[in-house]
């Protein structure tokens, strides 16, 4: 079986109170919410892919901090036709301030979210880990 290992970023700012970005899957992507999520390509680190993918997904590039959240998690999915073992590392990115999000192809939109608030959107059980030990980690 085929194995893929990606990244899981919780975008956050502090300032001026605590905010967390999540997305939109398009309708044809399951039209679910989520952090920042991308698969790791050849002989890149997980922190690389964090970047890139922060990158192409939000537009944002002003990281002040990637805090890893000591978080990963295993589950099957198939992708492109192929079922494959996936492994996910989760991340959380600090920016300095809520900003413009320019999303990708891959998403229709985003929230800049509290934690309450987000918690309503995320579905997914390793999300919302994530997200706990995210506000865990921030003593928030």
């Amino acid at each position: 079986m085929n194995k893929r290992v990606n990244v899981q970023a919780f975008v956050f700012s502090n300032n001026p109170s605590f905010k967390v970005l999540i997305l939109k899957r398009t309708p044809d992507r399951s039209g679910y919410w989520q952090p920042v999520c991308g698969g790791i390509e050849n002989d890149e680190s997980s922190r690389d892919a964090v970047i890139r993918e922060v990158f192409e997904e939000t537009g944002i590039t002003d990281i002040k901090n990637i805090i890893d959240l000591n978080y990963t998690f295993n589950y099957r999915e198939t992708k492109n036709g192929i079922l494959m073992d996936m492994t996910d590392i989760c991340f959380a990115v600090e920016v300095d301030g809520i900003s413009h999000v320019r999303i990708s192809d891959e998403h229709e939109a985003y929230k800049w979210c509290s934690y309450t608030e987000s918690k309503k959107y995320l579905n997914w059980k390793h999300n919302l880990i994530a997200l706990d030990r995210l506000m865990e980690l921030i003593n928030i």
